[in-house]
């Protein structure tokens, strides 16, 4: 018999729109061990083309399920078997299909067999108050086993496959937990109680389920001890023989995570693209400067306060600079020797300041204008600099950049470049990976002529 954690969920202060449900929750409880679904055909000979065929698929995946509702299943890639057999498992047979959250009792997603068009990939993003998305890569068993009075995927069985796919661009099989920026939530994880702020990697094997911290902060809590651990850092749990559902032992001590586990990850497919953490993390000694660029000439971001955590994302070709990230998201550049350093090997080098990756397509480049009588493309971004023109209600646009000081971005149409704010565009680019036009226009400064303030009429102490 499987016994469940107790479990519990950070209320979050804000909830998307209401998605519509259907139905009643059907919860299936857990079984002995873990009945496997269906699994893909067997991996033919690898080609010199997969590469290309799997960032077809990618694109694929991005424009049938990126930024859909929260409280729905999205199948990205290749057919999902999926239980209560019939309506159900027929419904996400389809690329982009949607069905309720609720609805679903488990699924399980295909190998990449890139050479046959064949890619599991999907999406389960629970409705509020469970803030976070599952994102399925590769072969992969996931099974709600909630208990009936918590919401659907609380409590869940994963598996993932130990086989690599043939072709050598391809994933491996594992599954990417994310919450909404800021937003905490407690979920049990094959028996094991994972509070999450941020993004982790799970991925199971025949002895134990590891969880790889890649954002935010985390803990882990089975057989009554609790560990927390940092960005950058992996712990695993060993589990029974035959049974992932089963933990057998305390949480292993965090230790700097295997690199080799996110190769060839398609983090542009997350539902919040991040720049992947190299293994293990520092923390701030003293308050600290981040930095625009890895020289002390740099404009500072902000003063990080001491004993602050950070991931590592890279480093200057010296290895004086680290680029870091905090939990809220802001990166940039600190002196290595200000900081206290838990690393392994820092491979990425680099000294132009990466940006999140974009998503694949033509989705990460175009925009459509919204809103009824068009909006004006300004010579700025603010609706204090002249307009230009009008652009359409449906017009499409190419995004170029994002203004350093507010929610506006600089797009082109059809060779006019210019300004408007992000209220009045629909798309499925990721804003944060545009680059940031630092040469924008600044707000001019108000005129205030002689006389006009600093006065009080009438003169409060003559009245």
């Amino acid at each position: 018999m499987v016994f469940l954690l107790f479990v519990s969920w950070v209320q979050a202060q804000s909830a998307p729109t209401p998605v519509p449900t259907a139905g009643v929750l059907v919860v299936v409880s857990p079984p002995p061990t873990m009945t496997p679904l269906p699994t893909a055909t067997e991996t033919p000979p690898v080609t010199a083309t997969c590469a290309d065929q799997i960032v077809s698929l990618y694109v694929a995946a991005t424009e049938a399920c990126i930024n859909k509702p929260s409280g729905y299943v999205c199948n990205a890639g290749s057919p999902l078997a999926a239980e209560p057999q019939g309506g159900v498992s027929s419904a996400l047979a389809a690329l982009g299909a949607l069905v309720d959250a609720r609805e679903v009792d488990a699924i399980s997603s295909a190998a990449f067999v890139p050479e046959n068009g064949q890619a599991g990939i999907a999406y389960i993003r629970p409705a509020d108050p469970l803030l976070y998305s599952a994102f399925l890569l590769g072969d992969v068993h996931m099974r709600d086993i909630s208990p009936a009075d918590f919401p659907a995927w609380t409590s869940f069985v994963v598996e993932t496959s130990d086989e690599h796919p043939a072709c050598p661009s391809a994933p491996a099989p594992m599954v990417i937990l994310q919450t909404q920026l800021g937003y905490g939530v407690r979920i049990v994880v094959n028996t094991i109680s994972l509070f999450l702020n941020g993004t982790a990697l799970v991925k199971t094997d025949d002895s134990a389920t590891t969880f790889v911290l890649l954002s935010g902060v985390a803990s882990a809590l089975a057989n009554g001890t609790e560990v927390a651990f940092n960005v950058g850092e992996q712990v695993s749990v060993a589990h029974a023989s035959g049974d992932v559902s089963v933990p057998v032992s305390a949480p292993s001590n965090p230790v700097p995570y295997d690199p080799s586990l996110v190769v060839d990850l398609p983090i542009a497919l997350f539902d919040r693209p991040i720049l992947l953490p190299q293994p293990g993390y520092v923390i701030t000694q003293g308050p600290v400067n981040m930095r625009s660029e890895p020289n002390t000439n740099a404009g500072v971001i902000v003063q990080v306060p001491a004993g602050e955590v950070l991931s590592v994302l890279g480093q200057n070709p010296a290895g004086d600079w680290l680029h870091v990230r905090r939990d809220n998201g802001e990166s940039g550049w600190m002196f290595g020797d200000l900081l206290a350093r838990s690393l392994g090997e820092v491979s990425a080098v680099y000294t132009l300041t990466p940006l999140p990756p974009q998503r694949f397509g033509e989705l990460g480049r175009h925009a459509r204008i919204i809103g009824v009588g068009g909006v004006p493309l300004r010579a700025g971004p603010d609706q204090i600099f002249p307009s230009m023109t009008s652009l359409s209600e449906g017009q499409d646009v190419v995004l170029l950049a994002r203004s350093p000081y507010s929610p506006w971005v600089k797009v082109d149409v059809g060779g006019a470049v210019g300004w408007v704010p992000l209220l009045g565009l629909q798309t499925q680019a990721y804003i944060d990976a545009l680059p940031v036009d630092y040469q924008a226009p600044n707000i001019p400064t108000p005129t205030i002529e002689p006389g006009s303030f600093g006065n009080a009429f009438p003169d409060p102490d003559n009245p």
